[in-house]
């Protein structure tokens, strides 16, 4: 690999700048799941080579993902975060109120955005949930609501189909990466009243898009009308047992979620996208006025369709190359509908075997190899020297002779040349001299760099150029020949909207070689990522004017068309092809004026409704057809209603047609007609007959024959039709005599008629079937015609005088005779022929309104009735496909070899076509490479057992030994196996996080003796290993810990105290000196019998609240171990002193003066006991990387002036103040820079809250702890402090940081500290 020196001096010292390389990616490591979509890692090392002396790290990211284990779980597994949460079950971690027994559930609601991929858990049954990991295992949902998946604590996007980056969805029937046609729409609507609950619809199990809307009657939310829910045991899950629910609310039926609006809307809506596993039964609880309900509601259902109709296509879009050169490429398999070749989803396939991919050589105009750029030059300007060569790995293009440089990881498989060789200077004088070569031209893309050059020494002035050999002058290079930052765009997107205009998108990035860099580094011509599209028009409902209304005075109803169109010209659709649900209404209420009364009714008359003004027929839309092919029966409400809008006997409305409430309704035939081949004629000769069978086949499935009422009557196919053979010869004498006749033209034939009968001509005539064109009346009598033309027996057609005229057949008929009805009603025209020659397509039919005359009239007149459907599916013939044999046998017996097959075109299973029939399908190959056994090699990688993981938690490496052999079994160079994949030498181990728990200690006594006080315990994080039962506490920094502390302090109450005022009491405090005379305090309070402060107590009864107090004396003891020198004093060492009433070790220095000073020795060393001000800063200040793998990682210049590091064994300690003086350096050591003051930590690094600098404390065993109430300040600009400090206060750690800034002990004098 090519090692790039700076050409800067580092840190003032006499050496070049390293820059950093990225090492080779290591292989991806265990799958993070089993099912469901996991996810692999693999990550590099910016180690080929290090960065040196402040080189420059690597650019670019230093982990990879790839999905794993994508195939959906069972449907018996737990949740994947369930699973997480459940790994907790039986762990309280001394929470108090929890049980032993305590089971954990998943928490999703109330979460944060950003912490979708922490790991919190609910108590069950509980609302309390805790944080119990910082981050869920990769592959975990983000959420129930989505199909992005977490990766490293990020949630990252993701398909259905659980791959990352994936852009699969799922369609409207629930169908990951689907195309919307294995299901189908089912919508209807409900307006029938009757007291209490009534069935609406019942909604079958594997349903999707549930969408059920009721529509106030009156425009307001209380219409006495509510949506409910049972289930199919007749249990409510909604609105059950009269009771109604306001407010929005969700009902979990299994694992799908159904929306429920609530009932105070004027809109009451059920909403479900997810698929549902049982039946449900929608229902409309009528109370109240009995107003009519008026609910709409659509689904879809999945279609049954059989496995055949779904095939496996090897023949898919060639798949990326899988080398730079000389590779191989694959074709995609997808599944596809076999009718019309449609791209479905792979889940469809699932049924049939996969076939073999289909693969082909690739990128074979160019070879790898290592390329010399260029040479420096020689060492020696005279004699033997050597001189230092670039090389990087090129791709040679054959067609063009270009080279391109590309990634050094290309040409692994190649001994790389050496990058020295040895050179000779040249030793005579008058060589070129040259000066330093200018900077590159261009910084990418390839440039140039020059230097001049003078024959001899330039000093001496009045060089002659003829002295020096013009060949070896070279005073211009290239450089800089890596490609260019670029940029790349990914796939578009579909268009985000099924109709009108809507936008696809795409990805859009900043490419490197295998880098993806910020957008800043390519230019700023960048591709654009969102495009507008255009869909096929929406279809939308139209509404026409109100009619007038039914009555003239008093209330009465108006009516108006309600169509589904599309397009600017408004063409009208099916009702199916709109949105079922928001149909508008196509009736209302009106009410012109008030009727008057003429004639006052006495009390005891009972007034009778009068027949033409107060009572009228009101009938609602009608429902689906009860069919869903053939003919079936549509139903609406029709009820009498007076003048009130109340419901009336029917009698009251006898005076007027009473509407139809049923009505037969036809919705397509359920069969298809199936017609099979023509018998022969009847006859030899003349004119005879046809016949062939006519069957009603399933329409799904041709082979089956069903009853012949499932087919449409009208459309059946004849059974019979005529045929002409050749002319019969003529039974008269051979002489060819006449009968007599007494036309005298008619006795002798012309010559010209003598001449056709001579010659054997015998052109005839022939008939076409009657109905090519149709009727030209649908009733009343019309005529219809057919072709009859003159032909020979070969097809070759003539003018009709070329046959005899007078028996001419006739091209007339008579048709449609019956009378026309007397009302409007609908005409059909014949079918048309199948739309498509072959597979499935459509036939159609004009349909008419027509009147008595049978004349086409206005389609409203015809509205009573039924109209007939004007298309219908049909099948051609079979298409014709590629089909082949099996493959032949491998012409290897080892290694790589090619098969063979053979590949021709079939209609069905025996009839071979000519190749051209298939010519718009693509041919599959008919040869394709095989691979045996591998051809014995040489030499071979070997490699030894793992050794043991450097951790046991937390992510550790195992490494082994690989080495290359021979066929004897001898080690020999690793240039002999290149060829070769060499096997990995160390991979991660051991990846699972250690486990992190609370530790709570005993609670104290309660702080009071009576009244109310408090009690508080220890509480601290502690590491746990797996398999190690008895172990000691290995204490963490709190935020390792997962979810919130345990309580350290809780409320204790103990009986009242005896008066209504009393005095309370503290415990007394530390003495205030060390040694010598001192003084204790504590608090004295005056509170009453609940607990509040008073100044009511008598105060010749006040307790004292300071007292004298005496420690030893300040002098030393001496431990019997400490020895005398000869003059009596004790030398510098540990003593025993008591302080604050308790013996602990001090070292006391420079006993030998007037003026010994008393030290801590900190037992955890140095590596605990540290101070640093980070030397690095940013070259842009307003960044702060975060994926560095250590903080020199980073894009930086070292030239901080107050940086250092010091580190400490002892420090000093002032027992009069006990605060540890930071500013003795007496027992530190200053590693490098500046020395830093004890519990300080700063930089100059960012201005973005990035803090680099640290320090770390550990008293742990020195019997001292931080005093509670020691803080840390920020001093400086943008300053910033993380301080972290354990429970029982021996450990302390910080960052800090700003530009510039620093933290140090608030107390300014010194760190303030206690006796634990």
């Amino acid at each position: 690999m090519l090692l790039v020196l700076e050409n800067v001096l580092c840190g003032g010292l006499n050496k070049y700048c390293l820059k950093g390389a990225w090492g080779v990616w290591s292989p991806f490591g265990s799958c993070s799941r089993t099912c469901g979509g996991g996810i692999k890692i693999a990550v590099r090392d910016c180690n080929r080579p290090l960065p040196r002396n402040g080189g420059k790290y690597c650019v670019g990211r230093r982990m990879k993902f790839r999905s794993c284990n994508s195939e959906p779980c069972s449907k018996q597994n737990k949740d994947f975060r369930e699973e997480q949460c459940a790994t907790f079950d039986g762990r309280h971690f001394n929470i108090n109120g929890l049980p032993p027994n305590v089971r954990w559930v998943p928490k999703y609601s109330g979460i944060l955005m950003k912490d979708r991929c922490k790991l919190f858990c609910r108590v069950s049954g509980s609302t309390a949930y805790y944080q119990l990991r910082d981050r869920v295992i990769d592959g975990t949902p983000c959420g129930p609501d989505t199909n992005d998946i977490c990766v490293q604590g990020l949630c990252r996007q993701a398909g259905c189909d659980h791959v990352l980056n994936s852009k699969a969805r799922r369609d409207k029937c629930g169908v990951c990466g689907g195309d919307n046609s294995s299901c189908k729409t089912v919508a209807g609507t409900f307006n029938t009243v009757n007291y209490g609950y009534n069935v609406v619809v019942r909604i079958p199990s594997g349903a999707t898009n549930i969408d059920v809307r009721q529509h106030s009657f009156s425009g307001k939310p209380e219409d006495d009308n509510y949506l409910a829910v049972a289930n199919s045991r007749g249990d409510y899950l909604l609105n059950g047992d009269f009771v109604v629910s306001m407010f929005k609310r969700e009902i979990k039926v299994g694992n799908a979620v159904i929306e429920y609006s609530g009932s105070d809307h004027v809109i009451e809506r059920l909403n479900c996208t997810d698929r549902i596993e049982e039946e449900i039964i929608v229902q409309v609880l009528s109370v109240g006025n009995l107003y009519n309900p008026d609910v709409r509601y659509s689904y879809n259902i999945p279609i049954e369709d059989k496995s055949q109709q779904f095939i496996w296509d090897a023949y898919g879009p060639w798949q990326e190359c899988s080398r730079l050169c000389q590779g191989e490429r694959k074709r995609k398999i997808l599944c596809s509908r076999e009718s019309d070749r449609v791209v479905v989803s792979d889940q469809r396939c699932h049924g049939s075997p996969r076939p073999a991919a289909i693969t082909e050589q690739c990128n074979t105009d160019c070879e790898l190899r290592w390329h010399i750029a260029r040479k420096s030059e020689c060492t020696a300007i005279c004699g033997i020297g050597y001189r230092t060569l670039e090389i990087y790995c090129a791709k040679n293009s054959r067609s063009d002779s270009k080279t391109q440089k590309v990634d050094d990881r290309y040409c692994s498989n190649q001994r790389k040349p050496d990058d020295k060789e040895v050179c000779h200077g040249d030793c005579s004088p008058g060589g070129w001299e040259y000066s330093p070569w200018s900077e590159c031209s261009k910084s990418c893309g390839g440039g140039t760099q020059r230097r001049s050059a003078v024959c001899g020494k330039s000093a001496e002035g009045n060089a002659d150029e003829s002295k020096c050999n013009s060949r070896d002058k070279l005073t211009v290079q290239p450089c800089n020949e890596f490609l260019c930052p670029q940029w790349k765009t990914g796939e578009w997107s579909e268009c985000l909207v099924t109709c009108g205009k809507g936008y696809k998108h795409r990805q859009t990035w900043c490419q490197f070689g295998e880098d993806r860099l910020d957008d800043r580094f390519c230019d700023s011509s960048k591709p654009e990522s969102v495009q507008a599209c255009q869909q096929q028009e929406c279809a939308s409902w139209q509404v026409g004017p109100w009619g007038q209304c039914t009555t003239s005075c008093g209330p009465g109803y108006q009516l108006r068309a309600v169509k589904c169109v599309v397009g600017s010209y408004g063409a009208v659709m099916d009702d199916t092809e709109c949105n079922a649900a928001t149909r508008p209404t196509h009736t209302q209420d009106c009410e012109i004026s008030q009727c008057p009364i003429t004639h006052p009714v006495s009390p005891e008359t009972k007034m009778v409704p009068h027949p033409g003004h107060k009572t009228q027929w009101r009938y609602g839309s009608w429902t689906q057809c009860s069919a869903t092919c053939g003919k079936g029966t549509r139903m609406r409400y029709v009820s009498c209603r007076d003048n009130q809008g109340g419901v009336a006997e029917d009698s009251s409305c006898a005076h007027l047609p009473k509407p139809p409430a049923r009505e037969v309704c036809s919705v397509g035939a359920c069969g298809q007609w199936k017609a099979l081949e023509w018998s022969q004629c009847s006859v030899s000769c003349g004119q005879g007959k046809a016949t062939r069978q006519v069957l009603c086949v399933n329409f799904s499935d041709q082979d089956q024959v069903v009853d012949m009422s499932e087919c449409d009557p009208d459309d059946r196919p004849a059974t019979e039709q005529e045929c002409n053979m050749a002319q019969c010869p003529s039974r008269s004498s051979d002489h060819g005599g006449f009968p007599p006749n007494s036309d005298a033209r008619k006795r002798t034939p012309s010559s010209g008629r003598a001449d056709r009968i001579r010659g054997g001509r015998s052109h005839q005539w022939r008939t076409g079937p009657w109905g090519a064109v149709s009727c030209s009346k649908p009733c009343g009598g019309g005529i219809k015609t057919r072709l009859v033309a003159c032909q020979r027996p070969n097809g070759e057609r003539f003018n009709d005088l070329s046959c005899e005229i007078f028996v001419k057949p006739s091209d007339q008929e008579q048709c449609n005779t019956q009378s026309c009805s007397a009302n409007p009603h609908w005409s059909t025209d014949p079918w048309s022929s199948c739309s498509a020659s072959c597979g499935r397509g459509y036939r159609y039919r004009n349909v008419t309104c027509v009147g008595r005359s049978g004349q086409p009239i206005a389609e409203e007149n015809c509205r009573h009735v039924s109209r007939p459907q004007k298309q219908r599916r049909c099948r051609g013939g079979r298409c014709p496909k590629w089909k082949t044999s099996a493959w032949g046998e491998c012409s290897a017996s080892c290694g790589a070899g090619e098969q063979r097959r053979e590949v021709f075109c079939q209609i069905g299973d025996q009839r071979r076509v000519p190749d051209s029939e298939c010519s718009h399908l693509p041919r599959p190959p008919s040869t394709q490479t095989c691979s045996r056994e591998e051809c014995p090699a040489r030499y071979r990688w070997s490699q030894t057992e793992w050794q043991t993981c450097s951790k046991t938690c937390g992510s550790g490496r195992r490494h082994r030994t690989v080495v290359c052999l021979d066929h004897n079994e001898h080690e020999v160079h690793e240039m002999y196996c290149s060829d070769q994949g060499r096997p990995g030498d160390n991979e991660p181990c051991n990846t699972q996080p250690c486990e992190f728990i609370w530790i709570t200690g005993d609670w104290t006594e309660c702080s009071v003796t009576c009244g109310q006080g408090y009690r508080r315990r220890l509480v601290s994080c502690s590491e746990v290993h797996a398999g190690v039962e008895n172990y000691e506490y290995g204490h963490q920094a709190s935020s390792n810990c997962p979810g919130t502390p345990p309580e350290s302090y809780m409320a204790c109450n103990l009986p009242s105290c005896p008066s209504g005022h009393t005095w309370r009491v503290g415990i007394w405090g530390p003495c205030s000196v060390s040694c010598g005379e001192g003084w204790m305090e504590r608090s004295v309070q005056c509170v009453s019998a609940d607990g509040e402060l008073s100044d009511e107590c008598p105060s010749t009864s006040r307790p004292e609240g300071r007292k004298p107090c005496s420690n030893p004396s300040c002098e030393c003891v001496i431990h019997p171990q400490i020895s005398l020198s000869a003059t009596g004093v004790v030398t510098d060492g540990e003593q025993v002193l008591s302080v604050q009433g308790k013996a602990l070790k001090i070292y006391c220095s420079e006993m030998d003066t007037d003026s010994p000073k008393e030290y801590i020795t900190l037992t955890t060393g140095e590596h605990e006991n540290f101070s640093e001000v980070f030397g690095f800063r940013l070259m842009d200040p307003t960044q702060c990387p975060t994926n560095l793998s250590t903080r020199e990682d980073c894009h930086c210049r070292r030239d901080y002036t107050a940086a250092g590091l010091s580190t400490f064994t002892r420090v000093r300690l002032d027992l009069s103040k006990m605060t540890i003086i930071t500013t003795d350096w007496t027992y530190a050591f200053t590693h490098e820079g500046h020395k830093v003051p004890f519990a300080t930590a700063g930089d100059c690094y960012s201005a973005a809250r990035c803090p680099q600098g640290r320090f770390r404390i550990n008293l742990s065993g020195t019997g001292f702890q931080v005093a509670e109430s020691t803080k840390w300040i920020s001093q400086g600009n943008y300053a910033v402090a993380d301080i972290h400090k354990s429970v029982d206060g021996s450990r302390v750690t910080g960052t800090c940081g700003g530009y510039c800034g620093k933290c140090t002990p608030s107390s300014g004098s010194g760190l303030l500290v206690q006796v634990t």
